[in-house]
This record gives structure tokens, C-alpha cells and sequence, in this order.
């Protein structure tokens, strides 16, 4: 994947380096890619619900990692958007602000359902919404399910269109934020060597946690779902042990 670009980290009261290992990947499956949530254990703490934000990068279960915990409050503050993987990116504090009302949006689904794998790949679509319909798109290819995943996520435009006419992502853009009420939302980044890692460089993904009992977690947890063994959560390639919807 080349060399790894880094980002200067900052280091603040806000951000705080944690050990973080996936332990299962949920079974919500969609053209080979597992969906959010996932669980982990963040700190000590298991089973805790995340959901991804990053299209750009892998992750494997059950294989520790250091990951920065920024609060989304301090995104605002300097230096704050540098302990993220996309800090760099234009509009970055709007971009995590959609995210985080898509995550939410993940959180408050039915567990396996169709609204789960839309607001799964609507939040993918926030940073890389080129990669996310370049995959559905497949080679000009799209199944009849996947033209109606990138309406969801797009609007009319279709999976060979990153132009937003509506759908999830028209209507995170539409939306008037304040930090405040992402308050109880956490990034989790990856940090390599003591630095905060760039999306598409990154040893794992970036994930997004809303700690349990905040309003968006009417469906958490789901038993007996933890896999043994390294594994693919997302990847251009297909994942082996996954059926093909």
C-alpha cells in the first residue's frame, strides 16, 4: 500500500492513546464487506459497539492495536482535527459531523437490516464517496441491489455518480450542526510510532464510538458473534468466508 504518511500529532488532554482490538465483525454482510457496528475491546472495556468511517483502510479481528481517542468536542480546538485520520481533508470538521449523525443513524437500526448496511455505507461515503460507489458501481456492473444502495446513499445519481441529490448523504449535508450534540462521541485513530496515521496509510480503519446507554443504542449487542483468528472487516478484495448478497 506504500509508505505510511503520517500526520503531526498534537499531544492534548483530549487525546489519549488506548488499546483497542476488534473481536468480532458482527454477521451483516453486503457485496462481501462486513458492515457496522463491530465490537471491540477499547481499554479494557469489551464488547464495545464502533462503527467505521474508513473506506481507505483494513482491519483484522483479534489483533491489538494503539488507537488515539479524541472526543468529538475537541475537534474544533487547534490542533484537534490533527489527532484524526482525515484532519487533513477539506471541510474536515463538517465531514465528521455528518459521520457522526450517520453513525448514530447505524446505531438506532434493526440489527442485520437493509437500514443498517444504507447508513453503514452512507458513513464510508462521507470521506470516500468515490470509493464507496466505485465498489458498488463494479466495472459499470451494478446488481439491481446495489443501483438501490447508491440511490440510498447518494440519491438519483446512481453508483457511477458522486454527485449528492439526496438520499443519506443529502440529507447529513443538509442538516445544521452543533459539537454539543455529539458530545458523548469518540474517534477512535490509529496511531503508528507515537503519530497519528493519514486514511489509505493506516494499519487499521478509524471507528467512531458512542458510549452505551447514550440515546442512539436501541440495538447493541449481539451475542455469539466473535470470530477466531485474523480477518478481513473491509477490503477491495473479497472476503473469503463471506456470501455474496
Amino acid at each position: 500500500m506504500g509508505g505510511i504518511a503520517i500526520a503531526v500529532l498534537c499531544v492534548a488532554p483530549w487525546a489519549s492513546a488506548q488499546n483497542v482490538t476488534l473481536t468480532s465483525s458482527g454477521n451483516n454482510i453486503y457485496d462481501n464487506i462486513y458492515v457496522s457496528p463491530y465490537y471491540a475491546t477499547v481499554n479494557g472495556s469489551s464488547n464495545t459497539p464502533i462503527v467505521c468511517d474508513d473506506f481507505k483502510d483494513d482491519s483484522y479481528l483479534n489483533k491489538g492495536w494503539t488507537g488515539n481517542i479524541v472526543s468529538f468536542s475537541s475537534l474544533a480546538t487547534p490542533g484537534g482535527l490533527s489527532a484524526t485520520a482525515w484532519g487533513s481533508v477539506n471541510n474536515a470538521l463538517q465531514l465528521y459531523e455528518e459521520a457522526a449523525w450517520l453513525t448514530e443513524g447505524v446505531l438506532n437500526q434493526g440489527s442485520g437490516t437493509q437500514g443498517q448496511i444504507n447508513y453503514s455505507y452512507a458513513v464510508w461515503a462521507v470521506f470516500d464517496p468515490t470509493g464507496v460507489a466505485s465498489y458498488l458501481d463494479n466495472g459499470g456492473s451494478p446488481s439491481a441491489a446495489n443501483i438501490a444502495l447508491c440511490n440510498a446513499i447518494f440519491g438519483s445519481g446512481g453508483c457511477a455518480s458522486t454527485s449528492v441529490t439526496g438520499g443519506l448523504l443529502g440529507m447529513a449535508q443538509g442538516n445544521t450542526y452543533t459539537l454539543s450534540e455529539f458530545s458523548n462521541v469518540s474517534i477512535i485513530t490509529p496511531v503508528v510510532n507515537g503519530a497519528t496515521c493519514t486514511a489509505g496509510s493506516c494499519p487499521e480503519q478509524e471507528f467512531m464510538e458512542v458510549p452505551e446507554g447514550g440515546a442512539a443504542f436501541t440495538y447493541l449487542f449481539v451475542a455469539g458473534l466473535c470470530c477466531c483468528g485474523a480477518m478481513f472487516l473491509r477490503s477491495r478484495q473479497k472476503i473469503a468466508t463471506a456470501v455474496t448478497a
